[in-house]
């Protein structure tokens, strides 16, 4: 369910909320049943969202996620990990516990179910679908783009540019 402002924008379903602040570019992903809120940056969440993507075309760990293979007939070592970007987010997976851990280079890790998980991924999917949500992300990557070019113009502060 998206909700839209003249600040932010939110999506929500049973598993979480995702949150724009338009103002400040930043997102909150609040993970319901974990209680837990992560506050991310643009750079974070476009990791998030990749690595999203990246784990769902691994079509066993999908088998596993919609309970198409039984997880617990599988080899308890078995195990799936993929990295976003730079690492600032990584996901394991052990299919026997029936769990998924995101763990962010913030220093925080968090522990979800396989519904939990699957509820991000559709959240992710719906927002990134969205057009209003499209416009936003791609306003602050031209804002990011432009905070890197100024900074490449002239000495800068480590350079004696601001004595």
């Amino acid at each position: 369910m998206k909700t839209s402002t003249a600040f932010q924008i939110s999506f929500a379903n049973a598993f979480a909320d995702l949150y724009l602040d338009k103002e400040n570019g930043e997102f909150a992903l609040d993970f319901r049943r974990q209680e837990v809120t992560i506050y991310l940056n643009n750079t974070q969440y476009q990791a998030l969202v990749l690595l999203v993507q990246q784990s769902l075309e691994d079509e066993t760990f999908i088998e596993y996620l919609d309970w198409q293979k039984d997880p617990l007939q599988c080899e308890e070592n078995q195990m799936f990990e993929v990295c976003g970007p730079d690492h600032m987010v990584c996901m394991s997976c052990s299919p026997n516990c029936e769990r998924v851990k995101l763990t962010f280079d913030i220093g925080l890790a968090i522990d979800l179910s396989f519904a939990d998980f699957q509820g991000l991924a559709s959240l992710i999917k719906e927002a990134q679908a969205d057009l209003e949500w499209r416009r936003e992300l791609l306003r602050l990557n031209s804002a990011d783009s432009d905070i890197d070019s100024d900074s490449d113009s002239g000495p800068g502060f480590a350079a004696g540019g601001h004595d």
